[in-house]
């Protein structure tokens, strides 16, 4: 319980220093990242999917289209690299993929990309 909690909470911390809106996450295992739009969260799926990251989509009418999210499921058996691995890649392919996070990346002096 206690890995999965810190697997959690790496993923939420990266997650908010990268400026992704993960809600009211408790620091549970299944971590939502909030995109308020369905096209991208598809085309952000999709995108996660080819660098090998499976994350489903949860889209309009499931869900409000603003509201519209990735689900991620955490457990105790990702490492802290993978999860890593998992942000960053999040965090280039929505700049990729959605503009006005690019700029909002740019506007705090982040890098777009985290090679």
């Amino acid at each position: 319980m206690a890995t999965l909690q810190a697997n959690a909470k790496l993923f939420l911390q990266l997650a908010a220093e990268a400026g992704l809106n993960t809600g009211n996450s408790g620091g549970s295992g299944v971590v939502p990242v909030i995109l308020g739009n369905s096209i991208n969260s598809l085309k952000l799926s999709r995108a996660l999917f080819e660098r090998g990251i499976n994350v489903q989509p949860i889209l309009y009418p499931a869900v409000e289209e603003q509201a519209a999210r990735l689900r991620f499921f955490i457990t105790a058996k990702h490492t802290p690299e993978q999860i890593r691995r998992t942000v960053t890649a999040l965090r280039e392919e929505l700049a990729t993929i959605d503009p006005v996070y690019a700029a909002h990346l740019r506007e705090r002096n982040l890098p777009v990309s985290v090679a």
